[in-house]
């Protein structure tokens, strides 16, 4: 008779291994995208099956992720100075429903082949803009410039600087914009969207069926 053939063992169930602190921080950065992208994915299915609004939360460090992909930012102001704005630092201010942001920047005058570079503090609302489906800075207002090094080759020009930064790089910048599909899920849905509000954990829209 013949014997059987012995069973082979189980494969062990392998998960895939959650970056951590110690990974790269470009691996960070996908990660936390794709969490990001998840949440509103998420939401909008779970509004196909409700009849009520459904919130969309996003914690801090995902908003973080989200306001540090748009730099740095490079612009030509004042017609002979090249600026770059980098390094984000935020910081929540749900008293007031903004968020605060720190920034770096850097200016080369062209026409004098001089430098300077300076620190910035400003704040600013989140809202929601329907025709593209995403989410941009509102009302930008800069608190405080500070120019480290180099303020002679300014030449008075700091205030107006602070000015152009809030008023033309920043103003309505877009920090995230819904997928195709999902903004297609959205309108298919007749979803709206609330006003976004800062809480001490981030930041949360609420997405409802429009009013017949």
């Amino acid at each position: 008779m013949q014997r059987p053939l012995p069973r082979r063992a189980p494969k062990a169930f392998r998960m895939n291994r959650i970056p951590t602190a110690a990974a790269s921080p470009r691996r960070r950065f996908l990660f936390l995208a794709a969490l990001t992208t998840i949440a509103v994915g998420a939401a909008l299915a779970g509004c196909a099956g409700l009849t009520g609004p459904h919130t969309i939360n996003l914690s801090e460090s995902e908003l973080t992720l989200l306001l540090a992909r748009q730099f740095p930012i490079e612009r030509k102001v004042l017609d002979v100075i090249d600026l770059q704005v980098t390094n984000p630092q935020l910081r929540l201010l749900p008293d007031t429903n903004r968020v605060a942001t720190e920034l770096d920047f850097s200016t080369l005058d062209r026409l004098f082949g001089t430098r300077a570079q300076g620190h910035l503090n400003l704040d600013y609302g989140l809202r929601f803009n329907a025709p593209d489906h995403s989410i941009r800075l509102s009302q930008v207002r800069v608190r405080e410039l500070n120019i480290q090094s180099g303020a002679g080759s300014l030449r008075g020009a700091g205030e107006r600087l602070g000015s152009l930064v809030a008023e033309d790089l920043l103003e309505n910048l877009p920090i995230y914009k819904m997928k195709p599909a999902q903004a297609e899920e959205m309108d298919r849905l007749n979803l709206v969207a609330s006003d976004i509000h800062v809480t001490a954990q981030g930041i949360s829209l609420t997405l409802s069926p429009k009013a017949q």
